[in-house]
């Protein structure tokens, strides 16, 4: 396919863009040390991508708030995010650096400035004793037992004032422009929208003026032609997520709607706005603009920025559209320029799963593109738990600063055993690095574990991801690479001929032995998922036991493509714990039949799951399944709402009493174990008793279960070091 818009050059303001390609904001979390000054480890990082092509870059969002909003500090004053505020050639080193890096290879960079995390921040500070900040009295979203208190206009100001200096700031260490962070339910969208500003006095009480306010403040700073692109959701959808009575009770009625941000969007280009990026949502509907896996390709862009650019065009405003959700997959991004929905297509999680995404549309080499599977935890939940932006299938993303393929000095023969994405990362690697590589995978096809996965029509991001790893792998097969699929190998196949043995064979299921199991119908759930999710025809209710991310993905999808009745049984308080917020709320709205992947109300679950938490699978008796259900267990759908990481203590926690169950008997007619699994270790303490090789390495779920982001990390670790 030709791909003539995607490569057209086009201009924001004054600053031309060599293609319509935008690198999306995504938080440089960690990326700078504790002062705020970025490292090497952002600029490599933002160097990676600039390399690969990227008309525009925009960095992640950096506070101008310090000593305002107190959530965006950390202990001693310091700072987990960048920082350009105030006036600190300390800082503005860094910056420079990183503007140089980016330039050098033709590529434009803006800067997101962002007015503070309020409602949304983290809970810690008044857990400390300070005074958490929002527009007006709001709750906070982790803990929402703690209120948020309104600014002052005068505190406003000041945060106006800071927009202004860090953009001159910004514009003096060579960025081309910036990028206003006034989307997702943050500060500047708590100040401009109706959710969480219900100011009755003062200037701020016009919803428009704060970011008016900053959008003058930065023009009378850096000049009129310095360029400004506005990140709004057009409208938080909490209404359509949620419905009628729980947007009543839960958000009192309010959100912006699509009419009032086609207004906001025309006062802020009358301010000086140069372009618009939209999407829709926020915090509590967090799927929408942080779409998962499950969404089918660009869930919004037609109604949000296609609605934007034909507004504009009905009004002769100028403004350039900027589309964003789900544009990884070249050709969609190509047909939505061709279709005039937008003027750019903004994308964040491909380029992290692979920098060079533009050159290779451009050279014909869309299959070699090492596809985004939307599982969010290397891009927001590393950061979320303390770490700072990674990816699970590219190991590189968020060290380009340290980690590099080099060819290795001596040359090694080296088997892996197991095809799955860590045995394909590690044979690649270590062939890349000119060792003697062979790769044993007892199945006709690479992938392993994500193959199973990937059977569910949800999951359509994994599916593509697997088949071009099969193609790249082909590639490599063709330049000497041996992979032997088909082939299961024994320790005997292994000792004593080669130098280096890396088990990356994968997990064997757990199945709990519960009292009357010979009474019913079971299968584990990868077992049935292999087995292309095929049941018994008389099958019309199922209970999965197992509530994480794979049984709930499991149990939407029978109900979604098999047209069952499901029931999920889990012993923690909640599903999915430790799944991202964006994946987790999702599944929980598509379980609970509020939504759709296609966006369709027609797509909408006919018969919503039923689940329960804190419970436990006693015994089985034909055709029912009796659990000991905690009377005082958790609604386990609240996707408006997220699990607090466990390291932040919430004294607003109850523990339950164990002993407070009652009996529920669930009538089924097949049921699914997705209890998890344990490693496939045996021949790897086989190798090592016997000493097989020289050097022997376990990998992945072979060592400890685990996801698909750990297997390709360590594999990458081990194959770069052998």
């Amino acid at each position: 396919m030709e791909y003539k818009k995607l490569f057209e050059p086009e201009n924001i303001g004054k600053c031309k863009i060599k293609n319509r390609i935008i690198m999306a904001p995504m938080g440089n979390i960690n990326m700078a040390d504790p002062i705020g000054r970025p490292s090497l480890k952002m600029i490599e990082y933002f160097g990676e991508r600039a390399k690969g092509g990227t008309g525009l870059l925009i960095t992640g969002l950096i506070p101008v708030s310090y000593g305002i909003d107190p959530t965006v500090s950390e202990d001693n004053d310091t700072t987990y995010f960048p920082r350009i505020d105030g006036s600190s050639r300390t800082r503005l080193s860094g910056w420079r650096d990183l503007t140089a890096k980016v330039h050098s290879f033709d590529s434009k960079i803006f800067i997101q400035l962002t007015a503070g995390l309020g409602r949304v921040g983290s809970p810690e500070p008044a857990l400390k004793g300070k005074i958490l900040k929002s527009a007006s009295i709001n709750k906070n979203f982790y803990v929402p037992q703690l209120p948020h208190f309104p600014f002052t206009d005068r505190q406003i100001k000041k945060i106006v004032k800071s927009f202004g200096q860090s953009a001159v700031n910004a514009k003096v260490c060579g960025f081309d422009g910036v990028q206003l962070h006034g989307h997702e339910g943050y500060l500047m969208d708590q100040l401009t929208s109706n959710p969480w500003n219900r100011r009755r006095f003062g200037r701020y009480s016009n919803k428009f003026q704060f970011a008016i306010d900053v959008v003058r403040e930065i023009k009378k700073r850096c000049g009129e032609d310095f360029p400004i692109i506005y990140r709004v959701d057009l409208t938080q959808a909490l209404k359509e997520s949620y419905g009628d009575e729980i947007f009543k009770k839960n958000f009192k009625g309010m959100e912006r709607t699509i009419e009032e941000g086609l207004e906001f969007c025309k006062a802020l280009y009358k301010a000086g706005v140069d372009a618009f990026d939209v999407d829709k949502g926020c915090y509590d509907n967090w799927f929408f603009p942080h779409p998962p896996a499950y969404f089918d390709d660009i869930p919004y862009v037609k109604e949000i920025a296609g609605t934007l650019k034909e507004y504009f065009k009905k009004e002769g405003i100028s403004a350039k559209v900027i589309a964003v959700g789900k544009l990884g997959k070249p050709e969609i991004a190509e047909d939505v320029l061709d279709k005039g929905y937008a003027d750019f297509v903004m994308l964040g999680r491909p380029l992290l799963s692979d920098p060079y995404w533009p050159q290779k549309v451009s050279e014909g080499r869309e299959k070699e593109i090492n596809h985004c599977i939307g599982d969010q935890e290397g891009c927001i939940q590393s950061f979320i738990l303390g770490g700072h932006p990674c990816c699970s299938v590219n190991p590189y993303t968020g060290f380009e600063d340290c980690k590099k393929i080099e060819k290795a000095s001596v040359k090694k023969k080296v088997a892996i055993v197991g095809g799955g994405p860590g045995g394909c990362e590690a044979a690649k690697t270590a062939f890349l690095r000119g060792h003697e590589v062979t790769l044993f995978e007892k199945d006709n096809m690479l992938g392993g574990q994500l193959i199973a996965g990937s059977k569910m029509k949800i999951k359509h991001d994994v599916e593509r991801y697997i088949n071009n790893l099969n193609y790249q792998m082909n590639l490599l097969k063709e330049k000497g690479l041996d992979i032997r699929l088909g082939c299961e190998v024994k320790k005997e196949d292994l000792i004593g001929k080669y130098d280096v043995i890396i088990c990356a064979n994968g997990l064997s299921p757990f199945m709990p032995q519960i009292d009357g199991m010979d009474k019913i119908r079971y299968i584990e759930a990868r077992e049935f998922l292999k087995n292309d999710m095929n049941i018994p025809k008389d099958v019309k209710k199922v209970t999965v036991i197992g509530g994480g991310v794979v049984g709930c993905e499991l149990a939407y999808s029978l109900s979604y493509e098999k047209n069952v009745d499901v029931t999920v049984v889990e012993m923690l308080p909640n599903l999915m714990t430790g799944v991202v917020h964006s994946n987790r709320s999702m599944l929980l709205w598509l379980m609970m039949g509020l939504g759709s992947p296609t966006g369709k109300k027609e797509d909408i679950l006919k018969n919503p799951i039923k689940a329960y938490t804190s419970s436990k699978v006693v015994k089985f008796e034909e055709n029912k399944v009796y659990i000991n259900a905690n009377r005082k267990r958790k609604d386990p759908y609240t996707p408006w709402h997220t699990l607090v990481p466990e390291n932040i203590h919430n004294p607003f926690d109850k523990k339950l009493d164990p002993n407070d169950v009652e009996e529920i008997i669930i009538d089924t007619d097949y049921v699914i174990f997705s209890t998890g699994g344990r490693a496939k270790d045996t021949l790897y303490y086989e190798l090592l008793k016997e000493k097989g090789a020289k050097e022997i390495y376990a990998i992945g779920d072979a060592k400890t279960p685990g996801r698909a982001w750990e297997a390709i990390t360590s594999a990458n670790e081990v194959a770069r070091f052998i």
